[in-house]
């Protein structure tokens, strides 16, 4: 497989994913990684409002990090601005597919059964509803003879959101968690961003061979985790508070769509082996 292009390599996901990318110490398929900003997360400089640069051949498919986020500088519309100027860079560079990161975030407020691609999004926060114009606006600015392009709708990534964030407030003795009627606290579907390499690098290798890939893709473990377990394998304590009416206890992704394209361990998104993988030792058996 030749080399992807990682658009807005700068970003925590995207520095996250390049540190595990398969064959990272021998080079081989290592992206090309493309930020707005110098630095050793970047290969070439480009600002995504700006005309894409050139591209020397040997490049067929581009993963789309870029975007903004609630805790960022910028204006969450951004997120629909940069989709359409990478969709506009894959014209240009001829790529074979892109691949568009988008967010959970965009179903809202689920419930606790396993949501898939098929389900009328419903966000409810801001960031939530960005995401979803973005997916909106890029479907249809899909022209004929396009690219392929997946919108990639992430769990939350380990390392890169809550709880693995405040986890590192060591000021606090004790981190509250919400707990809901039912007696439990809030539970998400993860992955780890060794895994999110994996699968990112298999969907590359499937794009480059020219295979039928959706439009609408979950990327997560194959199953959740509750936020208590995690903050536990990061031994950290906590302390239930009551959860706020607006509190969202679960999204939990449908991964079969996944997994008819990249087999990940059944317990890959537990606490123990996601925590394994950020503090880079052996994961568990």
């Amino acid at each position: 497989m030749n080399s992807p292009v990682f658009l807005g390599s700068g970003a925590r996901v995207a520095r996250l994913v390049a540190k595990r990318w398969p064959n990272f110490d021998t080079g081989g398929d290592f992206p090309l990684r493309v930020a707005r900003r110098p630095g050793r997360d970047c290969d070439i400089l480009w600002d995504m409002t700006a005309p894409p640069p050139s591209l020397e051949v040997g490049h067929s498919v581009a993963v789309c990090f870029a975007g903004a986020t609630p805790r960022g500088d910028g204006p969450l519309d951004t997120n629909t601005t940069l989709a359409l100027a990478a969709l506009s860079a894959a014209r240009r560079w001829r790529l074979k597919h892109l691949f568009l990161c988008s967010s959970s975030a965009v179903y809202g407020d689920p419930g606790p059964d396993t949501v898939p691609e098929v389900e009328l999004p419903a966000p409810g926060a801001p960031y939530g509803r960005a995401k979803l114009a973005m997916e909106q606006a890029v479907r249809a600015d899909i022209r004929v003879g396009d690219p392929g392009v997946t919108i990639l709708r992430l769990a939350n990534v380990a390392g890169a959101g809550e709880p693995f964030d405040s986890a590192q407030k060591r000021d606090l003795p004790a981190l509250p968690l919400h707990q809901f009627a039912d007696g439990l606290g809030p539970s998400r579907s993860y992955i780890s961003p060794r895994d999110l390499a994996r699968v990112l690098h298999r969907l590359c290798y499937l794009a480059n061979e020219a295979a039928r890939l959706p439009f609408l893709l979950n990327v997560a473990a194959p199953q959740p985790t509750a936020m208590a377990d995690i903050l536990t394998a990061l031994n950290r304590r906590w302390i239930w508070t009551q959860a706020p009416a607006n509190a969202i206890q679960c999204v939990h992704l449908d991964t079969a769509r996944l997994a008819a394209l990249c087999h990940l361990h059944p317990d890959s998104g537990s606490a123990a082996r996601m925590v394994a993988d950020l503090s880079g030792t052996e994961a568990p058996t």
